[in-house]
């Protein structure tokens, strides 16, 4: 029996779900096809947002990949709710194979999916899908399968949750036997089948200590994470299944282990991604093995998340020895304020000495990263002079990521968006409000140029002063600050483009082009 999972996703194809979905399914003997759809085709609505639509040829290539399947899933996350809309009107016109939405939006909006999919799968899908396959292979009635909705005669049948799987460890690797899976080629513009080549080629690159890049493989060694952020999905899904302990980690060994079959199928792999909301989470005990067999086992430059209260100096040293050279960490706001209504508890104190951990390693390090996110619609003018303050107190260099405020439905702040009328209509004004386009107003840009080693704490004091805001924060002047950040982007691009020369590595600078099409 053949089940295909068709994934829209970002510009990686990491996918980690879908992966553990498809190894879960082949542990019982199950064949598993696998279509990635990274990146998209933007198209502006009457409101200016962002609409994404594929193509008839990329469309057509996919129904012709789903015939034979038993079972068809469409896993994706907010953003790409456009897609799979499109991608299921399609497939029921192509064919008469159940489909099943599955992914963190289906799981907050199971009634609304209803409207496209004929399942939808709440939670966790390994042990879900593995008895809804069963139950179509051998012909019997699948409505009662635990975390299953569906409907009969027009009535939704909600199942109950199972239990959560508590023991990662139990579960098989991600999926990267490259069995059976298909991605768009961005460079030849169709679906094709992926082979190492093409396989090194969708894998991200990232720098290492020296300025080169190098081709990385990104995996995830936990599920959910130790905080419970208002604006956060997770926070959603530890609501789900409260009193479960929905932060679940594996088990060192079981991480390395997959590390080194990793290296083994792919040599051309030369830096590690952990892409866990805050790998720091960890004990320190663990932490310390994990260096010591990473160290001995794996012995390649790798990338970790921190948060302030998961950081120190114990942990950080101990993965610098190991291989650590690049740190990110979400600060968000310096707003006390804001803070609170983001259910981050730590202290301005506590993130400037996190930071200062951070920088104490400089030398070791590639600059890290800091999150913020602006267009908060309740945040003032004071809020965020109290981020730029907070970060004028910590050392450069670094750099910033700044976002978009998201309302991913179900949070606490999207309930509390709703409330007080922030947005009216969820497809234009949440699903489709890109995630990195913030709307840059006079303080939002100095903000922004807080994170450029260049510009000193002394300018920006200067820039924040009372004179100058009374003379430059103004509604009419926000394309001003559009365009200068848009420049500044455009300009880090490009010398980002001129590293990729310099170290002859065109195939990444084809790929951005085509994808920046």
């Amino acid at each position: 029996m053949l089940v295909t999972i068709i994934t829209p996703t970002p510009d990686d194809i990491s996918a980690f779900g879908v992966r553990s979905l498809s190894s879960y399914l082949k542990g019982f003997g199950y064949k598993t096809r696998i279509i990635f759809l990274p990146g998209s085709i933007k198209k502006s609505d009457p409101q200016g947002k962002y609409m994404y639509q594929y193509s008839t040829r990329t469309l057509d290539e996919v129904s012709d990949l789903v015939k034979g399947s038993c079972l068809i899933g469409i896993s994706f996350m907010t953003y790409y709710f456009d897609r799979a809309v499109q991608l299921t009107k399609v497939l029921k016109q192509q064919c008469k194979t159940p489909i099943i939405w599955g992914g963190i939006h289906a799981t907050v909006r199971p009634k609304e999916a209803l409207k496209y999919a004929d399942m939808v799968c709440v939670g966790e899908g390994e042990e879900t899908l593995l008895e809804l396959a069963r139950k179509i292979e051998n012909g019997e009635n699948h409505f009662q399968v635990k975390n299953l909705w569906l409907k009969e005669n027009g009535h939704i049948i909600k199942n109950s949750l199972r239990p959560l799987i508590k023991d990662l460890d139990s579960l098989p690797f991600f999926d990267y036997s490259l069995e059976e899976h298909y991605c768009f080629d961005y460079a030849r513009g169709y679906i094709r089948e992926i082979d190492d080549a093409l396989f090194q080629e969708l894998l991200p690159v990232r720098p290492d200590l020296d300025g080169n890049f190098r081709v990385c493989y990104r995996t995830m060694t936990d599920r959910g994470c130790p905080h419970k952020c208002t604006y956060c999905s997770i926070s959603i899904q530890k609501e789900l299944y409260e009193g479960e302990g929905f932060f679940r980690k594996r088990k060192v060994d079981g991480v390395i282990e997959e590390l080194r079959c990793i290296l083994n199928r792919f040599p051309f792999v030369k830096t590690i991604q952990f892409f866990d909301d805050t790998f720091f989470a960890r004990n320190t005990a663990e932490i310390e093995k994990f260096s010591a067999l990473y160290k001995q086992h794996v012995g390649l430059p790798f990338h970790a998340q921190c948060s302030p209260r998961t950081i120190t100096e114990r942990k950080l040293q101990s993965l610098v020895d190991a291989g650590l050279i690049f740190t990110e960490m979400g600060i968000q706001t310096g707003s006390m304020r804001i803070k609170a209504l983001y259910n981050r508890t730590e202290s301005n104190a506590e993130t400037i000495e996190a930071a200062r951990i951070i920088h104490k390693y400089k030398n070791k390090l590639l600059p890290p990263d800091y999150h913020v996110i602006l267009n908060n619609p309740w945040e003032t003018d004071q809020d965020k002079l109290d981020t730029l303050n907070l970060l004028l107190q910590i050392h450069k260099p670094y750099s910033l990521q700044l976002s978009t405020l998201q309302f991913f439905p179900g949070t606490k702040l999207y309930n509390k968006g709703k409330e007080d009328g922030f947005f009216k209509n969820d497809i234009r004004e949440i699903y489709r409000v890109p995630f990195l386009a913030p709307r840059i107003g006079y303080l939002d840009f100095l903000i922004y140029l807080a994170g450029n080693q260049w510009i000193s704490r002394r300018t920006l004091t200067l820039l924040a002063s009372p004179r100058p805001r009374k003379l430059m924060n103004r509604e009419s002047l926000i394309p001003l600050f559009r365009i200068g950040f848009i420049l500044l982007e455009k300009g880090r691009l490009f010398a980002k483009g001129l590293e990729a020369l310099a170290a002859g590595d065109f195939a990444r600078i084809k790929r951005y082009l085509k994808r920046a099409e």
